[in-house]
């Protein structure tokens, strides 16, 4: 509102006409900032909207992309839980089993949940990209705009978390689904029979380590992505193109995912059926104490193949939908 001693000295010393001329003239001027104020609000509020869209449909063109690497990787991670419904040794390389799920329950078998995939992915995906967008702009420094990496390694972190939390109870029956002889019909049935048998909590197993091991997953990730793009195209090491772009997605995604890749073991280990893990630490101290070091990284081939080609176009997908959707640019992005 125009400040009431604005008004008292514009209108002393002056004719009724002149007043109210003055005072018309305050009211447009206050419409005019508050309308321009509500044009920038309304401007946010659609580039947001258009963030998240941009960003469920690049995680959804990503995840279906590498979907049959996804369940493989899966397979891997819980195949010595007793209630994975399979032996220890059932799978023992991406290509043999490959093969042996082709040959047991067809090519349809490595797109099994997929459906629930997506609809969880494309939240997941949409909160983490846009969150991460919005995160930036906000921890960036008032007076530059610019983001040093400890700034950019907070967005990511906090990105991957709220994206996470919201997603959680999706994962976990996603997971369910994709087990060989899971007894479930679908993720209606798979929820409900869940909230039945084990209680509401059971949606949540495993949310703890999730934010654990996701929040130094996305930071590296987001942060290595944005840092690597500066590296290349600020310093002028070379042109900037959908192929580069793609590699460096590649690049950022294998290494944010070898580091994080045991607690992403731990996470998925928790959220089976029956697990005999009293919390994280005891599921660490078990698992190197039964299998080694080699236990964190069961499936870490599979995952670094889904990786490399998943980040990559999501990445991509990300950035390519922005620019068609008329998101404007900030100095944050890359």
């Amino acid at each position: 509102m125009v400040p009431y001693s604005e008004v008292i000295v514009a209108l002393e010393g002056r004719g009724q006409l002149q007043i109210l001329f003055t005072a018309w003239s305050l009211w447009i001027e206050h419409r005019s900032m508050a309308t321009d104020q509500q044009s920038a609000t309304f401007k946010k509020v659609v580039d947001g909207s258009r963030m998240f869209f941009a960003g469920g449909l690049a995680g959804a063109i990503a995840r279906t992309a590498t979907a049959p690497l996804d369940r493989i990787k899966l397979l891997f991670q819980v195949q010595a839980v007793a209630s994975s419904g399979t032996s220890a040794t059932a799978y023992t390389g991406v290509g043999q089993a490959a093969s042996k799920i082709i040959r047991e329950e067809g090519v349809r078998a490595f797109w099994k949940g997929n459906g629930t995939n997506i609809i969880r992915i494309f939240p997941y995906s949409a909160a983490q990209l846009a969150a991460n967008d919005q995160y930036k702009r906000l921890v960036a420094d008032p007076s530059t705009g610019e983001l040093t990496v400890p700034r950019r390694l907070i967005a990511g972190a906090c990105a991957g978390m709220t994206a996470t939390a919201l997603t959680h109870p999706l994962d976990t029956v996603r997971l369910r689904l994709a087990l060989p002889n899971s007894g479930y019909n679908g993720m209606g049935h798979a929820i409900v029979t869940m909230v039945r048998t084990e209680g509401v909590i059971s949606l949540y197993k495993g949310l703890v380590p999730t934010l654990v091991g996701v929040a130094p997953y996305a930071a590296l990730n987001f942060a290595s992505y944005d840092m690597l793009k500066r590296w290349a195209y600020d310093g002028g090491h070379i042109q900037q193109s959908t192929v580069s772009n793609l590699l460096m997605g590649a690049t950022a995604g294998t290494v944010a995912a070898t580091v994080c890749y045991p607690l992403d073991t731990v996470r998925r280990r928790m959220q089976m059926k029956g697990s005999v893990y009293k919390n994280q630490l005891d599921a660490l101290r078990t698992i190197w104490a039964t299998e080694g070091y080699r236990g964190f990284y069961r499936g870490w081939a599979a995952n670094t193949l889904k990786v490399v080609p998943q980040n990559a176009i999501r990445f991509v997908s990300y950035e390519t939908l922005k620019r068609l959707l008329g998101v404007q640019k900030a100095k944050t992005d890359t």
